[in-house]
């Protein structure tokens, strides 16, 4: 019998040239790779849970996740074997002994993202941001944003679950926008968030700020979520996991 320890991993990476984070049967995934490398260095099978999925594309600056692993190699030696073992898109930063019955995604209680947008070429920062090549209305975005925060049902900016005993309702306890340098930064931290939701949501707001949406057409997606009004979905290279946080 192999005696195993649980271990809080702490990952960033660059999703432009990843199928998301979750294992896929055909493509390149943040998890597959993960689990690859590790099961390389224990020259066994491992399993590795994250605390949610991001989809292609998207970014994160800190994914959580949890493995059990044999009682084998300390942190240090961990994290050094991932150096060697990791494509240069992904990184395990951290590495932390924790409680067995820790779990990375149902012990989060909040999440934060922040999605990144600029009416200008930035090539430095090409897979990070979406150029926005028209006229922004600033206030109109705050204006939305602060519409957001509290308790909603955001059925109509995500991709609907199969099953429909699953809520859609999610709480939000930030939502802003700022302008840092000429770059729009919107910010939004909640309890949990749905497949495709902040990417919507923006896609939406940018809607609203070219006069394409009213902002009470987007207040009313938020109060009924049944209605007709079609949610726009903003790039996914701009949207970032920036972290998440636990008790």
């Amino acid at each position: 019998m192999v005696i195993k320890q649980r271990f809080k991993l702490h990952i960033q990476y660059d999703g432009t040239h990843f199928s998301g984070w979750q294992k896929q049967p055909e493509g390149r995934t943040v998890e597959g790779v993960i689990e690859k490398a590790l099961s390389t260095l224990y020259q066994m099978d491992i399993d590795v849970i994250g605390q949610g999925r991001t989809d292609a594309g998207v970014h994160a600056l800190q994914q959580v996740a949890h493995v059990d692993l044999p009682v084998k190699y300390n942190e240090k030696r961990i994290i050094h074997a991932m150096r060697g073992l990791l494509p240069e898109d992904v990184s395990i930063y951290g590495i932390n002994k924790t409680d067995s019955e820790f779990h990375a995604r149902f012990d989060a209680i909040s999440r934060t993202y922040s999605y990144r947008i600029a009416n200008r070429p930035i090539p430095i920062d090409r897979h990070k941001i979406w150029y926005y090549f028209h006229d922004v209305n600033l206030e109109l975005l705050k204006e939305c944003a602060e519409g957001i925060l509290g308790e909603h049902d955001f059925l109509q900016f995500c991709i609907a679950n199969e099953n429909p005993k699953l809520t859609t309702t999610c709480t939000i306890t930030e939502s802003r926008w700022r302008n840092k340098e000429g770059i729009l930064i919107y910010t939004i931290n909640g309890n949990r968030f749905l497949r495709h939701m902040v990417r919507r949501l923006v896609g939406t707001m940018m809607e609203v700020s070219a006069g394409k949406l009213s902002l009470k057409q987007f207040e009313g997606m938020l109060i009924e979520p049944l209605n007709k009004i079609p949610a726009y979905s903003a790039p996914a290279y701009g949207l970032i996991l920036e972290s998440v946080e636990y008790p």
